[in-house]
């Protein structure tokens, strides 16, 4: 699934270093999972979580193959659009509105970028819906939730990897107020109780190694593009 800030294409290089030492039964949790770009890379005991109640809706509605719509229109994207800025449920609940906002949306802004509709040559909403459609199959067993990250309950020992909100980039309406200082804070706190955190940011507080850097091209725009190193991150007592 196209995803702002997806690590789908870095994943088989930073899975084997976040799951290297990973016991039988131990749980992989992604309090900020996104589009999933890493999470449906993982197997065995895991958690997704995300604060975007109508993403985890979307998620949990394809893991029960739930019906959906495979062609959206913009009069059915504009639709559920007014049900999301009036956070009402009047024609759709929050699956369908996930479901049409994620599949619809430039990029996948989820109601942010406009409608993505189709070219003479490409019909992105099609290569989107068949892109997500795809990664179905490997969400079985996997436990879906929707809480800040600091209130989702995390089993003990947890591997916990957070894709976070960048600092001094562009959001989702749902991150904009994140709080990066009460973040590192928490990690430090969560690894103390004897959870082992990995973070991807491009920048940390001092007291966090860099365990792995790459250059990676990022593009939100057909004619923007930037080339910023991607770092994951690791609490150092």
């Amino acid at each position: 699934m196209k995803y702002m800030g997806s690590k789908n294409r870095i994943a088989k290089e930073i899975l084997p270093i976040i799951l290297k030492d990973r016991k039988a039964n131990q749980y992989y949790v992604e309090p900020f999972c996104g589009g999933l770009g890493t999470f449906d890379k993982v197997t065995g005991l895991r958690i997704a979580n995300d604060k975007n109640k109508y993403l985890i809706a979307m998620w949990k509605g394809l893991q029960e193959n739930r019906p959906r719509p495979h062609e959206i229109s913009k009069e059915l994207y504009s639709k559920a659009r007014i049900e999301f800025n009036n956070g009402t449920n009047i024609e759709f609940d929050d699956f369908m509105i996930g479901w049409i906002g994620f599949m619809g949306s430039f990029n996948g802004r989820f109601f942010d970028g406009g409608y993505s509709g189709k070219t003479e040559t490409r019909n992105y909403i099609d290569e989107q819906i068949r892109n997500t459609e795809k990664q179905v199959q490997l969400l079985q067993g996997a436990e879906f939730y929707s809480f800040n990250y600091d209130k989702l309950v995390y089993p003990d020992n947890s591997i916990i990897y957070c894709d976070i909100p960048y600092k001094n980039t562009k959001q989702y309406s749902t991150s904009k107020d994140f709080n990066h200082s009460k973040f590192w804070q928490w990690c430090r706190d969560m690894t103390m109780k004897g959870h082992t955190v990995f973070i991807s940011e491009y920048n940390a507080p001092n007291d966090f190694k860099c365990i792995w850097s790459k250059e990676v091209t990022n593009s939100m725009h057909t004619t923007n593009t930037s080339k910023p190193t991607e770092r994951l991150f690791l609490y150092c007592a």
